[in-house]
């Protein structure tokens, strides 16, 4: 934890000092750079990340080399986030190593197979696709030499026991290490755990205004989701409106990076399966992410299907829906950088309950990737959200506001509901801010 809080401090101030700034409200139009560009944009980005950000992070957990091992088909997940060339990661077996000598930058050196000759990122790339060892070509002898060479103090690699994004190193391709290495150097072997978290975790300012288009995208998606575009009631069903979400994407060339969730609740139940038809009376819940720039956004919307002869919701639905805004309102009421995870939600929903709303707190961080290597406002569960909630808020770093509020429905003979809702948003001095305008009421369907 004393690592963390330090971590977090170094960053935090850095970004206090100029990052924060206000984003304007969204456009009225969809507007995407066209994908060429997009890639040019994350390209510089990871350059960027490991020349100005990866080195403090080695010293503020004084890990003097780090390693990462990665082979084709299990490439380690960091690597997204550190080459600049799109699928250049993809080597029968390769080592990324990144050396502290003292000076203002890391050295920086690959040695593998199907290297990106093209890449800025490396000083130094080390072929063994021709070379012939008493097996082979072999990456043993080359990263030997290299590791001897450097004599590092701490090596950090890939493992953790809680954070998913800081295990890549795999059981065999530690065993491949150790061999390689030795005794001695695999006895210097340290988890990379923080390093990651604080490589990671720390927004660049430039990313701040990427996700903002990236936020304007997604809710734009969501409102399309809720037009005539994709939705006729009494005609569409669940399954219809997801694969339209799929192919607006494939239009944008978007992914999204999970199964986008489609849900409709009514007076008799709430309803998720493919061939639910929507009907009048309904709300349709969403819950759409997208990945642009490298960037995970992770948003949830909800609409009302309106009846005949009707211009709003009933009162008990449009009542559920401001319920949950309340809980947003208590998360941002208690959210401040320095807060730890987990007593965030207890203090949020303790608010909650004295405002007379049954809520769920569940908030974690986003941006890279999109259930975040940062801070989780959750429970304080190891074996399911790991350390994560033990974290800090980060100055900077991006969260989704995640939660919901139980509230009775008198015109659904006293059904209750737990309506959910999702926005994103950045740790600025004086608290979390949206990307743009949180949704204030229900989207309406015709």
């Amino acid at each position: 934890m004393k690592k963390a809080l330090l971590g977090f401090l170094i960053y935090s101030l850095a970004f206090a000092l100029g990052a924060c700034r206000d984003f304007p409200e969204a456009s009225a139009d969809l507007q995407i750079r066209p994908l060429k560009e997009r890639m040019a944009i994350q390209a510089s980005l990871n350059l960027e990340r490991v020349d100005t950000l990866l080195l403090p992070a080695m010293r503020a957990v004084e890990i003097d080399c780090w390693i990462i091992m990665s082979r084709e088909f299990n490439e380690d997940f960091v690597l997204d986030y550190i080459e600049d060339m799109k699928g250049a990661t993809g080597g029968h077996r390769n080592a990324y190593i990144f050396f502290d000598d003292g000076s203002d930058r890391a050295q920086r050196i690959v040695i593998g197979t199907h290297l990106a000759r093209e890449s800025r990122v490396w000083d130094r790339q080390i072929s063994y696709h021709s070379g012939q060892g008493r097996e082979g070509p072999s990456l043993k002898p080359a990263l030997r030499e290299v590791i001897e060479t450097l004599d590092p103090k701490r090596i950090g690699v890939n493992t953790s026991r809680t954070i998913p994004m800081c295990d890549g190193l795999t059981v065999a391709m530690r065993d491949f290490l150790v061999d390689t290495i030795g005794p001695e150097y695999a006895g210097r072997l340290v988890s990379a755990e923080q390093l990651i978290v604080d490589f990671l975790d720390t927004r660049l300012p430039e990313e701040l205004e990427y996700f903002a288009e990236a936020a304007e995208i997604t809710k734009r998606i969501h409102e399309e989701v809720f037009s005539r575009r994709a939705i006729t009631p009494e005609a569409s069903t669940i399954g219809d409106v997801r694969q339209y979400v799929y192919d607006r994407l494939a239009e944008l060339s978007l992914e999204t990076w999970y199964v986008p969730i489609i849900r409709v609740s009514r007076e008799d139940g709430d309803f998720a399966d493919e061939n639910t038809v929507i009907e009048p009376g309904d709300i349709v819940h969403t819950d759409i992410g997208i990945v642009y720039v490298g960037l995970y956004t992770d948003y949830q919307k909800n609409a009302y299907v309106l009846r005949a002869g009707e211009d709003e919701p009933p009162a008990g639905i449009r009542d559920a829906f401001q319920n949950s805004l309340k809980v947003q309102d208590a998360i941002l009421h208690v959210s401040r950088a320095g807060d730890i995870g987990y007593e965030l939600k207890e203090a949020a929903e303790r608010l909650c309950a004295e405002w007379g709303v049954k809520a769920r707190v569940y908030c974690h961080s986003t941006g890279v990737p999109g259930h975040g290597i940062g801070a989780s406002i959750n429970f304080n569960w190891p074996d399911r959200y790991g350390i994560r909630t033990t974290f800090p808020l980060r100055m900077g770093a991006i969260y989704a506001v995640e939660s919901s509020a139980s509230t009775a429905i008198p015109e659904w003979k006293g059904r209750e509901i737990a309506l959910g809702t999702e926005e994103n948003a950045y740790l600025a001095p004086e608290g979390l801010k949206y990307f743009y305008p949180r949704q204030e009421e229900l989207y309406l369907i015709n």
